[in-house]
């Protein structure tokens, strides 16, 4: 590991993943029934994404991770140096997009709405499945 890689805090990958797989079926959940359903899901993914940053109970996953999966041994804990600032930001900003297409859906504007809604959705399966965070990606570029 890196000096820079050991500098950064420990944080609870398994907590994470789990809440982003959790946001993945809500918005493709979403997508698949349609109508009135599609706009509750994805305010709630979006709620859950938005409140979640700022405070963390409202995190219903992570919090079902730390409270049940994780000391029952269902999951097991995993920590890794990570940037969790950067993640934090584009949890801010894909909560709030999903929120917005959530309005877009009520607004009848679907196409926009699911543009947006699963353009999110494929940047938290990257970093779900890859631990591609595409936020991080393009701020470390933009740095260079």
């Amino acid at each position: 590991m890196s000096d820079a890689t050991t500098a950064l805090p420990l944080h609870d990958v398994t907590a994470r993943k789990v809440h982003q797989w959790a946001m993945v079926v809500l918005v493709a959940a979403g997508f698949v029934l349609g109508g009135p359903a599609a706009v509750g899901l994805l305010i709630v993914a979006g709620l859950v994404m938005v409140a979640g940053r700022f405070w963390w109970p409202a995190d219903v996953f992570r919090q079902l991770t730390w409270r049940v999966l994780e000391p029952r041994r269902v999951l097991r804990r995993r920590e890794l140096h990570e940037d969790h600032e950067t993640r934090r930001i584009a949890r801010l900003l894909g909560g709030l997009v999903w929120l917005a297409a959530a309005a877009l859906l009520l607004f009848h504007l679907p196409v926009l709405a699911w543009t947006l809604a699963l353009a999110i959705a494929a940047m938290v399966v990257l970093d779900a499945a890859f631990d591609f965070c595409a936020l991080c990606f393009v701020l470390h570029r933009l740095r260079r």
